[in-house]
């Protein structure tokens, strides 16, 4: 059979997609051919040039070789070109890998597959079809949904459609049938241990491109578990994490035992010869204890730095210090909320400010770096909630010199406990789905115009309010404004910001 594979994603937003690979590898290694087409390299409209704003926000040091490695966008049209491999693969099935902010341009995608080719499957899977499945199905163009993970469900329902079966009962996917809709169970959780390494031959070699610290690495994507332990109400894991505990009593989070860990490292490194290993699990320190020592054991032989994200509540001094014998080169932190009520209560993040500081004091005793991110415009929040989380990156700069600091705008998504907070205290119309990312500047929510303009100013100078003293206020302040004289202001803080990082 002949599968399509796209990985919809944001403009040139890089990495290699975990999901999709691990779809192309299992249908591959079971018989079917596999083609990948991917959005990331089109700018297919003025916001997708918007989003990558982070350098004029002091999110991101300036990166000095991305012409050199993720080169120049796609000349040509993204659906003609999806036309055009459409025509030469000529596939049997198109499935596409959809995030809520990329839902509108599938729904595109899915139209031109039908227009084209009015016989073929077309499938919708990702988080949001997971999430928000009744949405989906109701799109002409969609014959199937799949609910949950993927692996195991597509591989049947391609044998099975390869094999000319009745596939109708297949668990896992929604399936349009004589005009009904017929609506399988979620299936039993995937085995992480018993499934082959990620694929990643056939999408774009640029994608292996991540910035790291003001320039473009080759990195592979290694998985350590999937789903994470904690409950933050603004994450779809509990979704998730109910979801399959009701069907059948399993744990959404799982991790890949060490071994399968240590084989997929050299695996990709005998493949695609990296310069970097990233590994983006949600809590890398959440894996055993046992498994940590195997892993520093076994990964001193790999020889090559890498970066992670993990919470601030599984960090120790010795673990980091182990982590740097072996080449820990980079960490990203969620700090998200400065008030330590407003976290518990609203995002339902519980730790204290002080194990936050305390982390940050290791890392800066062991000399390693962290991006720090945080999030506003979140419902109930006030300019002197916002304050609280700039005080308190304020004070983590202190402690520790080598951070970035972030902030991005809060986006309701569907399967988010905030969603439905949200809609139930009226910061938000219930809607099919939301045309946002984080990456957005502007709040979705019911707020006053003037704290929507606070959020869209706060978000412009936030790292200027961390990183200048507080005689700088009134400056900022003018710097909020988009008008000319904030514009003014805020390029000569800008300027006063890069003298003292010199």
């Amino acid at each position: 059979m002949r599968i399509l594979l796209v990985y919809s994603s944001l403009y040139k937003v890089t990495g290699l997609p975990l999901g999709v690979a691990s779809l192309n590898a299992i249908l591959k290694n079971n018989g079917h051919e596999v083609s990948i087409f991917e959005t990331t390299f089109y700018c297919i409209d003025e916001s997708s040039v918007e989003i990558r704003d982070r350098e004029n926000r002091l999110m991101a040091k300036k990166v000095s070789n991305e012409d050199e490695h993720l080169g120049t966008d796609h000349s040509s049209n993204i659906f003609d070109d999806l036309k055009l491999r459409l025509s030469e693969f000529k596939p049997d099935m198109m499935g596409i890998s959809i995030f809520e902010s990329t839902y509108l341009l599938s729904k595109k995608l899915f139209a031109v597959a039908k227009e084209n080719i009015p016989s073929i499957i077309t499938i919708a899977g990702g988080t949001f079809p997971m999430l928000a499945p009744e949405v989906v199905v109701d799109d002409k163009n969609v014959d199937i949904v799949c609910v949950g993970e993927g692996e195991n469900s597509l591989l049947e329902l391609c044998d099975a459609i390869d094999g000319n079966l009745d596939f109708s009962h297949i668990q896992g996917m929604w399936i349009k049938s004589n005009g009904s809709i017929i609506k399988n169970s979620i299936a039993s959780i995937p085995d992480i241990n018993k499934l082959p390494p990620p694929d990643y031959t056939g999408f774009d070699s640029r994608l292996f491109y991540k910035p790291m610290q003001g320039k473009y690495y080759k990195m592979v994507n290694i998985e350590t578990s999937r789903g994470c332990p904690y409950n933050c109400s603004y994450c779809a894991s509990p979704a998730f994490k109910s979801k399959y505990k009701k069907i059948d009593g399993c744990s959404y989070f799982r991790t890949l035992n060490i071994d399968k860990i240590m084989s997929q490292i050299y695996c990709q490194i005998d493949i695609h010869n990296p310069e970097f290993v990233y590994f983006s699990s949600e809590t890398f320190l959440a894996m055993p204890e046992s498994d940590f020592e195997v892993f520093i054991k076994e990964y001193k032989k790999v020889n090559l730095p890498f970066w992670f994200q993990t919470r601030f509540e599984t960090i120790t001094e010795e673990k980091i210090k182990k982590l740097q014998e072996v080449g820990l080169y980079w960490m990203t932190l969620g700090v998200e909320h400065g008030n330590e009520e407003f976290r518990k209560k609203v995002l339902n993040r519980h730790y204290k400010n002080q194990i936050v500081e305390a982390g940050m004091h290791v890392l800066n005793n062991c000399g390693v770096g962290t991006t720090l991110n945080n999030m506003a415009g979140f419902p109930f929040e006030t300019r002197e909630l916002v304050f609280d989380t700039i005080n308190l990156n304020k004070k983590l700069l202190s402690i520790n010199p080598l951070i970035e600091t972030n902030l991005y705008i809060f986006a309701p998504f569907r399967g988010c406990a905030l969603y439905d907070l949200c809609v139930s205290e009226g910061f938000l119309d219930k809607t099919d789905f939301i045309n946002s990312t984080d990456l957005s500047d502007e709040s979705l929510l019911k707020f006053s115009d003037e704290f929507k303009q606070d959020l869209k100013g706060l978000l412009k100078t936030f790292n200027l309010y961390v990183r200048l003293n507080e005689e700088y206020y009134p400056r900022i302040r003018i710097a909020e404004k988009d008008d000319e004289e904030g514009k003014q202001a805020h390029n000569e803080l800008m300027q006063i910001v890069m003298q003292q990082s010199r």
